[in-house]
This record gives structure tokens, C-alpha cells and sequence, in this order.
């Protein structure tokens, strides 16, 4: 991850030296005694606040698109179901792309089964953006509203980007969850190259899932989601790379959940081990009361990515007001997993509801910023969800493969689960 400097511009004053001395000695001395060795901690969070964690200070959007340009890979980090997340990736992906580099758009969203669809869509000009989710069967994937996410393709499109699927295909989770990497097809295991999970990496991700689970996940069962996860991250580094090697283009974008573009254990660390020269930029876009609430500090939100430097910007916005996720969460019913696992009869186990589960997140949960939901907003004043907001279940997940043993599996990220997360978490299902 490069280091970021922010070069102040430099600029004329008409003030005379001791006219300016004197300002600044008035000014000084109305100012509250610093603690002795450090700097006054800049205010709390509030939405449009762009936060810049190497300078530890909020600065404006110039001196972020100063620090990113030329940087190969682009990481645009989001809370799915918040709009005003997307529209500033698709405001992101407009000026960034005024750097004289041309990055192709990759998609957590979009499948890597999917590319023809996407290729067959986006290259037929005549084609409205609005229809390419259509294209992709869209509204049975259990992403929020393609409308949510078409200002990023029309950003895209004015550019003349090209557009990638990222992810993991849905049919090859199953496999995964049984047999670890050994399932992955052989072209794809051929690309990814996964390395052994990192101790230290399978601690944090396993640790974050079961808190992200409502309390329905043992310690135990974590492994083989930590195992999905890294190979999502490892899937959408790859599609980076390969993008960046195509004809014109000279790196990429990714549209992603926040924890997937943490530089210290996800996407960026993969795409070192592709492109050990590629510099990249981490930019969260992240939800924060309006106003501020002033016994928090951007360090708080920090936490919630682990240790390390693992983000480069923070762009804060309006939250949301969301449901509990763990209400009615149950685990599905006995599977293979559970047997290998020694666990039995989990169907009856209902969620205990958490205090980092319900409505927005605390700013020290490890994982929960990038829930599913459906938000119609355009403006960063949200402070409630808005009246055409759809908060139910998706009825029709996307199709998947047979599965690979009798009985269910559990979808790391299923369709319909409302309150999907950037991390695998069991199907919500209703308690019965």
C-alpha cells in the first residue's frame, strides 16, 4: 500500500509577515492547551467528511483525488444497501478517471460466470443502462436495486470502461464449504494460486464471522467461511490484474463491500502477490451520525477494520435506520457441515438479538457496516430510511448449481437474506 502525501498547495498572501504573525498569535491564544507531544484529535465523524488516515485530519475532495491519482488499483468500499454509498463511488470513479488513466470497473456484484451476459450487455451501445441489470437477471441476485448501482455503470459508461465480473460463481460455494480450495476448477485454482490462509488473517476473519453471525455460529464452524472469504478476496484481485492487462487500460476500479478492501488482509494483499509493483488506494465510504457524535472519533471507525493500516480515506455519510438482522435468524437445518462439526439439531437455534446488530453499527463492531437493505436516497441529509425503502426478503435467489451432498447447505452469502453482509453469513430464515 503506498504511503500517502497530501503536498499542500502552495499560494501568495497579501498579508504582510507581522500582520500574519500577530493573526496567528490572537488566534492561539483563544485555543485550548494541547496535550503535552500530541495535536488536538479532529472532530467527530459526520456525514461529508472525507477523513484522510495517514494525514489524521479531514481534508477536501481535491486532496483525495490528488493522492489517488496515478495509483494502478482503485478499492471503493461500500455498505450495500446505502445509495449515497454509490453515488459516491460513480462521483469517485468520474474524477479519479480524470487522471489520465484508463481502470476497468470489476464488481463484487457480479459473478465471474456472468461476463458474457455482462460483456453482451454493456458493449451494445444501444442499450440503456437502466436494462443491463436486466440483462443479469439482477433483481433475483439479492443485491439491492440495479437502479441503486446504475450511477456507477453511467460513470463507467461515460468513460468508456470497461465493466468485469469479480466474483466467486454461486454453484461452486457448496463445493467449497465441503472439500476447501480443492473444489475450486482447475483453470480458476490455476489463477487464484491461493496460498495457505495466514494464521494471523484466519484468526481475525474467523473472530469476525462468528460475531457477524447473531450468535447461531459456533467458533468451531468459522473455518470454511474464512476459507470463502479469502478466496472471494483472491477472485477480485485477480479480476483487477487481468483487466489491467487488457488492451488501453491501465488498471481498475473495484466496486466491493468495505471489508473486502482492507489493505492488510483482503483484496490489496492479494493483488501483491499478482502485481507486487501495482500501487493501490483504499477509500471506505462509511455511515456516521448526523450530527457527529462528539465522545466518537475516527479512530473508533478504524477498529472496525482491524489492526494495521488497512484503509487510506474514510468518506463519511448518512446512516441508515435498519431492523434488527438477527431477528428471526435460525440456522438451517442439519447438513454436512454440522456432522463433520459434531453439532446437532442447530435448526431450533434462534439468534439472540446483539447490540452491534441492531440499526446502524457501532463504530468498533468488527464487520457489520455493509448490510443489505434496499435505500432510495440521494442526498447525504438521510437520516431515515425513505418511504418506497424495501426491507424484505429477496423470493428468488439466483439459480445455483446442484448441490454437491442431499440436504441444504449453508449459503456463506445467500441471495435472500435480507441483511446480507460482506462477510459469509447462514440464511436468515423466519422462525416458524
Amino acid at each position: 500500500m503506498p504511503t500517502i502525501h497530501n503536498k499542500p498547495r502552495a499560494g501568495k498572501t497579501g498579508f504582510p509577515f507581522i500582520v500574519y504573525l500577530l493573526i496567528v498569535l490572537c488566534v492561539g491564544a483563544g485555543k485550548p492547551a494541547q496535550a503535552a507531544g500530541g495535536d488536538i484529535s479532529p472532530m467527530s465523524p459526520a456525514p461529508g467528511l472525507i477523513y484522510d488516515v495517514a494525514k489524521g485530519d479531514y481534508v477536501r475532495l481535491e486532496t483525495l483525488q490528488s493522492a489517488a491519482a496515478g495509483a494502478k488499483y482503485i478499492l471503493l468500499g461500500e455498505t450495500h444497501d446505502n445509495l449515497i454509498h454509490h453515488q459516491r463511488q460513480a462521483e469517485l470513479v468520474d474524477v479519479l478517471s480524470g487522471d489520465g488513466l484508463k481502470r476497468a470497473v470489476v464488481w463484487e456484484m457480479i459473478n465471474r460466470d456472468q461476463q458474457k451476459d455482462l460483456d453482451d450487455a454493456w458493449h451494445d451501445k444501444k442499450r440503456a443502462i437502466d436494462d443491463i441489470g436486466v440483462a443479469l437477471d439482477w433483481d433475483n441476485s439479492g443485491w439491492p436495486s440495479w437502479q441503486d448501482y446504475s450511477p456507477i455503470a453511467e460513470a463507467a459508461r461515460q468513460h468508456q470502461l470497461p465493466m468485469i465480473a469479480g466474483n466467486l460463481p454461486d454453484d461452486i460455494i457448496g463445493p467449497l464449504i465441503e472439500k476447501g480450495n480443492a473444489a475450486l476448477p482447475a483453470s480458476l485454482a490455476k489463477k487464484l494460486a491461493l496460498p495457505p490462509l495466514p494464521d494471523e488473517t484466519k484468526t481475525l476473519f474467523d473472530r469476525e464471522i462468528v460475531d457477524a453471525h447473531c450468535g447461531v455460529l459456533s467458533p468451531d464452524q468459522a473455518p470454511p467461511f474464512s476459507t470463502i472469504q479469502f478466496a472471494r478476496d483472491a477472485s477480485l484481485a485477480r479480476a483487477m490484474f487481468d483487466a489491467s492487462k487488457q488492451k488501453g487500460i491501465k488498471g481498475a476500479f473495484l466496486i466491493t463491500g468495505a471489508m473486502h478492501a482492507r489493505a492488510n488482509v483482503a483484496v490489496p494483499w492479494h493483488l501483491k502477490r499478482f502485481d507486487p509493483k501495482g500501487t493501490s488506494i483504499v477509500i471506505i465510504m462509511r455511515e456516521a451520525p448526523n450530527p457527529g457524535d462528539p465522545s466518537v472519533s475516527p479512530a473508533n471507525y478504524l477498529k472496525a477494520y482491524g489492526p494495521g493500516h488497512s484503509v487510506d480515506f474514510i468518506w463519511f455519510t448518512s446512516d441508515l435506520a435498519r431492523s434488527n438482522p438477527c431477528d428471526g435468524i435460525t440456522m438451517p437445518h442439519a447438513t454436512k457441515l454440522d456432522a463433520q462439526n459434531g453439532t446437532a439439531d442447530d435448526n431450533k437455534a434462534t439468534a439472540p438479538a446483539t447490540s452491534e446488530n441492531t440499526g446502524p453499527p457501532l463504530p468498533d463492531a468488527p464487520a457489520a457496516n455493509d448490510d443489505i437493505t434496499q435505500g432510495d436516497d440521494q442526498s447525504d441529509d438521510l437520516t431515515t430510511p425513505p418511504a418506497n425503502q424495501d426491507n424484505s426478503a429477496k423470493t428468488a435467489p439466483r439459480k445455483t448449481g446442484p448441490a454437491p451432498h442431499s440436504g441444504p447447505i449453508i449459503d456463506p452469502e445467500p441471495s435472500n437474506n435480507p441483511m446480507r453482509r460482506i462477510m459469509p453469513i447462514p440464511p436468515a430464515r423466519p422462525q416458524e
